[in-house]
């Protein structure tokens, strides 16, 4: 998709339903949101956006309009617009980074998103006449916590699914093949020096067993096996890849000497990495309602308490 249309301030916003989240302002200030754009704006010789109060009260008050039914979409009004929502504790910060992340699928050349890719939203991150920035968080705390995090001493996490809106949707397979799934688990074991996960038919079988199981509810329900498990899902184009990022983004909330998430939960990420855990297998499927269920099971389990992932 050519992209052509010229904006002059970006207006993001956050739409949260927390399940169980405890107050916080970091990563949520005015400066965390500029911090995050600038920095993927740097990177591509763009100059710095700035706030703008303005266009923060457009965003603020669209926010407002949106807390009944927490829905994401589009405010049609004069700024350029992303937006993200989470049951979980989705900072502003993360937010920005999953636009960011699209970079991957944005070829300059051809100035134009991958086939079947979206990349609209970090190309409104980083549009150079974009100068002005507002964003918005709106949280909703009126729900239960229901974990999606499973390990042999089960440990509520509170996080949920993540649901991106895409600019720019287009049915894909992309990024949802085994090793669409297995390079996203090995990037991040590499970085803290874990042997690669390998793929396991018997785990795949699993999962998509269990994947399929709820289609009806697309609810974030452990299926309480004898596997490690994690569990998002998301509308637009979700995909594999989309999701194991989401979990591989808590690692700034993983402090390693403590062995414990600190600002945040971690532990989506620490099975991701944890060691012990060499065959995976996922599973994406469509449910009633239109979103994507993602499940990756591992085995042997991780998030034993008391041990460190690596």
């Amino acid at each position: 998709m050519k992209m052509s249309q010229i904006s002059l301030a970006v207006f993001c916003l956050l739409i949260g339903l927390a399940l169980q989240v405890l107050p916080s302002h970091a990563q949520n200030s005015q400066q965390d949101y500029i911090n995050a754009h600038n920095a993927a704006r740097s990177l591509v010789g763009v100059g710095a956006v700035t706030w703008d109060e303005q266009v923060a009260a457009y965003a603020r008050n669209y926010a407002n309009q949106r807390s009944g039914d927490c829905r994401l979409v589009h405010s049609g009004g004069p700024y350029g617009e992303n937006l993200a929502g989470s049951t979980g504790d989705l900072s502003g910060t993360q937010a920005v980074q999953l636009w960011v992340n699209e970079k991957a699928d944005y070829n300059y050349n051809s100035n134009s998103c991958a086939p079947g890719k979206v990349c609209g939203h970090y190309t409104q991150v980083v549009w150079r006449n974009s100068v002005r920035i507002g964003c918005a968080k709106l949280n909703q705390d009126n729900e239960e916590v229901s974990s999606d995090e499973d390990s042999e001493e089960e440990e509520d996490t509170g996080m949920g699914e993540v649901d991106v809106e895409a600019l720019i949707i287009q049915p894909s397979n992309a990024q949802n093949s085994q090793q669409d799934y297995l390079n996203a688990h090995n990037t991040a074991r590499a970085q803290v020096g874990v042997a690669n996960i390998n793929w396991d038919a018997s785990v795949a079988t699993y999962a998509l067993n269990y994947a399929n199981s709820r289609k009806v509810d697309c609810n974030l329900i452990h299926s309480n096996g004898t596997y490690g498990e994690n569990l998002a899902k998301g509308s637009g184009s979700f995909t594999g890849t989309a999701a194991v990022n989401l979990w591989v983004a808590e690692k700034q909330h993983y402090d390693y000497n403590s062995n414990t998430c600190v600002g945040g939960q971690c532990l989506h990420y620490t099975q991701v990495v944890w060691r012990d855990s060499v065959r995976v297998g996922c599973a994406r499927v469509q449910c009633n309602n239109g979103w994507w269920f993602v499940t990756c099971n591992y085995d042997p389990p991780g998030n034993y308490v008391g041990e460190k992932p690596y």
